[in-house]
């Protein structure tokens, strides 16, 4: 599929098909597509990216018929194109990823939450313009558009995953999407503090009990959650008495 796809993509820059026949042919061609695990998906993406990389201008004239698709499985890929396109230009792609993130299907949705971040398939924009990347995440946060902010609670983990340095800092971007109105963001955010406790829980129990005399019934429930999950047994005395903070039995 990927060769079949690259050929598509070849035949376009070199002017051998046009805009719609390159939609409609992928369309077929990526039909059924499994998006989880994301493997297939970034693999047929990257090589595009790869493939398009010497010609700028047909690079954004694919990805915008691409995106266009009715079709989820293209879509997704056009994620995985512009994940590698947005090391160099990231300010360039935003308004494609501010459409991929409120994708109507939520796996679309998920590969382009990490459009920015560094990833298990290479560097992204968050390796080589990180205060670009920090601004436009901060945005999502504030953003009156839940999908919006749920991209922004899975964002940067990768990055984080990666520099320890950095995570005080993310726990910081996200601070304000513990009080979220919506569950959606509450429930991301509740996961992205279960992977940042997973790989630091001293930091995390900290910044509980940091955000405890001011936090709201909300932010209770989320460091509820928290705390229940397998990460906090790492820290047996820190979860009980944090427990006991929130007034919650101890499970």
């Amino acid at each position: 599929m990927q060769d079949e796809f690259l050929k598509l993509v070849t035949d376009r820059q070199n002017g051998r098909l046009d805009a719609e026949t390159l939609l409609r042919q992928a369309e077929e061609l990526l039909a059924g597509l499994p998006l989880y695990p994301p493997q297939a998906v970034m693999s047929i993406g990257i090589a595009a990216a790869d493939c398009l990389d010497a010609a700028p201008g047909m690079a954004v004239d694919v990805v915008l018929k691409l995106v266009s698709s009715t079709e989820r499985e293209v879509r997704a890929v056009t994620a995985a194109i512009v994940f590698r396109f947005a090391r160099y230009q990231p300010g360039y792609w935003i308004d494609t990823v501010q459409l991929l993130i409120g994708d109507e299907d939520w796996e679309v949705r998920d590969l382009a939450s990490h459009i920015f971040d560094t990833q298990e398939f290479g560097e992204g924009a968050v390796d080589f313009h990180l205060e670009f990347v920090l601004d436009t995440v901060q945005k999502w946060v504030a953003d009156a558009n839940a999908l919006t902010r749920r991209a922004a609670t899975q964002a940067l983990l990768g990055h984080a995953s990666r520099h320890a340095e950095f995570r005080p800092k993310l726990l910081e971007i996200l601070h304000p999407l513990l009080d979220d109105p919506s569950e959606y963001v509450r429930d991301n955010h509740t996961a992205a503090l279960r992977k940042l406790g997973r790989a630091d829980p001293a930091l995390v129990m900290d910044y509980i009990e940091r955000s405890l005399p001011s936090a709201g019934d909300l932010a209770r429930d989320t460091f509820r959650t928290v705390l229940n999950q397998p990460w906090a047994a790492k820290l047996p005395e820190r979860k009980l008495q944090l427990l006991a903070a929130l007034n919650l039995p101890v499970t």
